[in-house]
C-alpha cells in the first residue's frame, strides 16, 4: 500500500484530503465554511483576474497575487485561500505555522478570518508528507496556474461525471493529461497521493521519479523522458508490485529502506566524507563560517569521488562561504561543479548548480523553462540582488531557521552529483584522502622549501634583486612592491613571503584589499552589529598579529593590495607608529582607540613582515601618505619581457621562438613609447608580462591566442592610455597586430 511512509503519520492529512474532496470537490462547498464557492462562475474570476492577468512586476508570490485579485469578488479570494490550502497539504518542507500564515493572509484580503482551532489548519493536518522541494516554492505561481486549470476543468463537468471521475485514480490521472503543463507540475503528483494513496505514490518531484524508473524499470534516460506521466505512474505502480513480491510486504516506501538505497544509490564510493555522508561536514561548515577562522586544512579532501574545495575567504572573511565538488578539467574559476552557497546574511544555504563567474565554462549544465539562477531566485523571493555566484542555478535552497534534514540533504547532493557526472563524462576521479594531520594552528605544517633559487624559476627577477628585496623586507619589515599593471606584483608579493620563511606556509600568510570604504574598524578594531545590537570586534591585521604573537619562532606575512586606495591615516591610526621596524614588540603596545582603558594595550609582533601593493598606472589614485613612505621601502616591478625567465617559460608552456620574440620585440617596442611619453604617461604605465602568462584554454601559443590577448586586454588599456588621441592608440594597436 502506497500510503505507508515509515513513522510519519500520515492519518490527519489524508483524512483532511477526505474531507475536503467529500466536502468541496464532490458538493461545491467552502472547506472553511463559507459557502457555495467550489463552482464555475468562481473559477472563472480566478482565471479572468489571475491566470489571464499574470505579473511578472516587482514583488514576491504573494504581493504580486493580492494586486491580481484586488477587484476580485470577496469569495473568489476564499476559494483561491483553499486552493492554496490543498496546495500546501503535502509538503512537508514547509512549516505549518507558515503554511497558516499564507493562507489567512489571502482570507483577508477577503476581509474573513478562521477561529484559532480550525482543526484543518492544525499542526498535525498540515505537517506534510513529503518534500516539495525548492522549486515547488519558487514556482508557486506557476503551480495555481495548474492548479486553478485543472479545477475550473473539473468543475465544467457535470457532478455525476465529476463524482465518477474522483472514484477511480486511474481514470483521473488519465484526465489529468488534458490540463496544460500537466507533466511537469509537482501539485499533480501531490493531488494524485492525497486522494488515492493507495494507487500513487508519495514522490512529489520529477527528478526522484525518473531516478527511480532508471534503477528499477530498465529504460534508458531518453525513453524515461519520453513517457507522459500517467505512463509513469503506471510504471512505478509495476516496480512496487515487483518489490512488494520480492520483500514480501506492503509496508515499502521509497524514502524508507530498504526502497531508499536502491534507488538513491548510498553504496557508492564517497572516500573523503564520513559514513557515506555530506550531513556533517557540512554542519561544521556552517559552524566554521560565523566565527573568523578561514581554515580548511581538516576538511575532507573528497566526496563521492569528487575533488572537495572550500572557501571562507582569501584574507577577508568571504560574504559567501562555499563548499564545490568538482571532476576531473572542473574548476571554481573555470567549469562548472555543485555547490553549496550559504549565504549568511539571508541565512540560507543554496545547494546550486555552480557555473565559474570568472571565465566562462567549456560545458553546461542542462537547464530548461523552469530552471532558476540563483540571481532569479534572490530577485523574486528576496527582491534583491545574489551578492555573489547570481550566475549559478538553483537545485535546493534549506531555510537555516529551520533544523536541515539529513536524509534530504544527501538525497539532494546525490540527485544533484549523478545529473553532473552525466554531463562531464566519465568516472568520477580516484582521490586519496591525506594522512590526517594532528597538528595544532601554530604548529608548521610541512611545508615546501622555497629557497631563492627555487623562487626564480617561478618569477623573472634576477637572483641579485631578489637578494635585495629579501634584505629590505627582513630588515625594514615594510615594503611596497610598485609598478605598472601585469607586472605580477600579488605573485611576486607571495613567493617572497615564502622565500622569507624558507618553506611554503600559506596559512601565516593572509591577504586583504584596500579601497575607499575600507576603515579602521574593518582593519584593526571596531563596534560591529550583532544579534544583541553593537559589539566590539578585532579586525583582519589584529587578528593576523594575535596569531603570530602565539608563533613567535615562525615569520608571518601580511599583504595589502591595492594599499594605495584607502585613506591610509584613517585605517592605521595608532598602528603608524607601531609597524615600524624599531617600535615592534611588548615594550611598545599602546591602547587602541576603542581600548576600554589604558591597561588594554596592543603592539605588532616583531614576526609581522607588511607587503603592500600599488598600481602606479592608477590615474584615481592621490599620492601615497607620506607618513607612510617613511615606515615602508619602496620597490619597483617592471615588464619583464627581455628576461631569460619570460623566454624560459614560454618554452615551456610551448610557444615557438618565433610567437616569444614577436611578444618580446612587439611589447618592448610598446613600452618604451610609453616610457618616453613623459608628459602624460611613463614608466609607471608600461604593460606587464603576465598578461601573456595564463594557461590558454587551446593548449596552443599561436597568432589566434596572441591576438586574443592584445584585442580583449590590452588594447582597451592603450584607448584608455590614450583617451585624448585615440587616432595614436589605434596605430599602436594595430602594430601589436600586424
Amino acid at each position: 500500500m502506497s500510503r505507508f511512509c515509515g513513522n510519519k503519520n500520515t492519518a490527519p492529512i489524508l483524512q483532511a484530503a477526505q474531507q475536503w474532496q467529500e466536502v468541496s470537490l464532490l458538493n461545491g462547498q467552502s472547506l472553511f465554511g463559507f459557502g457555495d464557492i467550489w463552482n464555475s462562475h468562481t473559477l472563472d474570476e480566478l482565471v479572468t483576474y489571475f491566470v489571464d492577468n499574470l505579473n511578472y512586476g516587482e514583488g514576491n508570490f504573494v504581493q504580486k497575487l493580492e494586486t491580481q485579485l484586488a477587484s476580485a469578488r470577496p469569495e473568489s479570494k476564499i476559494l483561491c485561500a483553499e486552493i492554496m490550502w490543498a496546495m500546501l497539504l503535502a509538503p512537508s518542507n514547509i512549516k505549518p505555522s507558515k503554511k497558516r500564515e499564507n493562507i489567512n493572509h489571502i482570507l483577508a484580503w477577503a476581509g474573513v478570518e478562521l477561529p484559532e482551532n480550525q482543526a484543518l489548519l492544525g499542526d498535525e493536518p498540515l505537517s506534510g508528507i513529503g518534500s516539495g522541494g525548492t522549486a515547488y516554492n519558487n514556482l508557486r505561481w506557476k503551480e495555481l496556474v495548474y492548479a486553478i486549470r485543472l479545477f475550473k476543468a473539473l468543475f465544467s463537468l457535470s457532478p455525476d461525471e465529476r463524482g465518477k471521475l474522483l472514484q477511480n485514480g486511474q481514470d483521473f490521472a488519465q484526465w489529468l493529461e488534458t490540463i496544460p503543463d500537466n507533466g511537469k507540475r509537482q501539485f499533480r503528483h501531490m493531488l494524485l497521493y492525497l486522494l488515492f494513496p493507495d494507487g500513487f505514490e508519495r514522490i512529489f518531484g520529477q527528478g526522484d521519479r525518473k531516478k527511480v524508473l532508471k534503477s528499477f524499470s530498465g529504460l534508458d534516460k531518453q525513453e524515461i523522458n519520453a513517457l507522459k506521466a500517467s505512463e509513469m505512474d503506471e510504471a512505478l505502480a509495476t516496480i512496487r508490485a515487483e518489490q512488494v513480491e520480492s520483500f514480501n510486504t506492503e509496508q515499502l516506501d521509497w524514502y524508507v529502506p530498504p526502497l531508499k538505497a536502491m534507488w538513491q544509490d548510498t553504496s557508492k564510493s564517497k572516500e573523503g566524507t564520513e559514513g557515506h555522508s555530506i550531513y556533517d561536514t557540512l554542519m561544521t561548515f556552517l559552524e566554521q563560517a560565523h566565527t573568523e577562522s578561514l581554515r580548511t586544512q581538516d576538511y575532507p579532501r573528497s566526496h563521492a569521488g569528487l575533488t572537495m574545495r572550500i572557501s571562507f575567504g582569501a584574507g577577508n572573511q568571504a560574504h559567501v562561504p562555499w563548499i564545490g565538488l568538482l571532476s576531473a578539467g572542473q574548476t571554481p574559476t573555470k567549469g562548472i561543479y555543485p555547490v553549496y552557497l550559504y549565504y549568511r546574511a539571508d541565512s540560507l544555504l543554496v545547494l546550486a548548480k555552480g557555473v565559474s563567474a570568472t571565465n566562462p565554462p567549456l560545458i553546461t549544465w542542462e537547464t530548461d523553462e523552469e530552471s532558476q539562477t540563483v540571481e532569479q531566485y534572490f530577485q523574486t523571493t528576496l527582491h534583491k540582488s545574489a551578492i555573489r555566484y547570481g550566475e549559478s542555478y538553483i537545485h535546493q535552497v534549506y531555510d537555516l531557521s529551520e533544523a536541515l534534514d539529513k536524509d534530504q540533504i544527501d538525497a539532494d547532493l546525490d540527485e544533484l552529483i549523478d545529473e553532473y557526472l552525466s554531463i562531464v563524462g566519465g568516472l568520477p576521479i580516484d582521490v586519496k584522502e591525506p594522512e590526517p594531520s594532528y597538528q595544532s594552528d601554530t604548529q608548521t605544517a610541512s611545508a615546501a622549501p622555497m629557497s631563492v633559487d627555487s623562487l626564480m624559476s617561478d618569477v623573472f627577477i634576477g637572483k641579485q634583486d631578489i637578494k635585495d628585496i629579501l634584505a629590505l623586507l627582513h630588515n625594514k619589515k615594510n615594503i611596497v612592491l610598485q609598478g605598472p599593471p601585469g607586472v605580477g606584483k600579488s605573485f611576486v608579493a607571495k613567493k617572497l613571503a615564502y622565500a622569507l620563511m624558507g618553506e611554503k606556509a600559506p596559512q601565516r600568510v593572509e591577504m586583504v584589499q584596500f579601497h575607499q570604504s575600507y576603515a579602521y574598524e574593518d582593519f584593526v578594531q571596531g563596534y560591529r552589529p550583532s544579534d544583541s545590537g553593537f559589539e566590539l570586534k578585532n579586525g583582519l591585521f589584529h587578528q593576523f598579529c594575535s596569531k603570530a604573537a602565539k608563533d613567535p619562532n615562525n615569520t608571518y606575512v601580511f599583504v595589502i593590495d591595492e594599499i594605495n586606495r584607502g585613506n591610509l591615516s584613517k585605517i592605521f591610526g595608532e598602528l603608524m607608529l607601531l609597524i615600524e621596524a624599531d617600535k615592534r614588540g611588548e615594550e611598545w603596545q599602546a591602547p587602541l582607540t576603542y581600548s576600554k582603558d589604558l591597561g588594554e594595550r596592543f603592539h605588532v609582533p616583531e614576526n609581522v613582515h607588511l607587503i603592500g601593493l600599488m598600481n602606479t598606472a592608477d590615474r584615481s589614485l592621490a599620492m601615497v601618505d607620506y607618513a607612510l613612505r617613511r615606515r615602508f621601502a619602496f620597490v619597483d616591478l617592471k615588464p619583464e619581457f627581455k628576461s631569460e625567465g619570460f623566454t624560459r617559460f614560454m618554452q615551456e608552456r610551448g610557444a615557438e621562438q618565433a610567437m616569444i620574440a614577436t611578444i618580446t620585440s612587439r611589447m618592448n617596442s610598446l613600452n618604451d613609447r610609453i616610457a618616453k611619453d613623459s608628459a602624460n604617461l611613463g614608466p609607471g604605465f608600461c604593460i606587464g608580462h603576465s598578461f601573456f602568462c595564463a594557461a590558454s584554454d587551446s593548449g596552443l601559443y599561436d597568432n589566434a591566442w596572441y591576438r586574443q590577448i592584445v584585442n580583449f586586454e590590452i588594447a582597451p588599456l592603450i584607448r584608455e592610455y590614450w583617451f585624448d588621441d585615440p587616432g595614436t592608440a589605434q596605430s599602436l594597436i594595430d602594430e601589436l597586430l600586424a
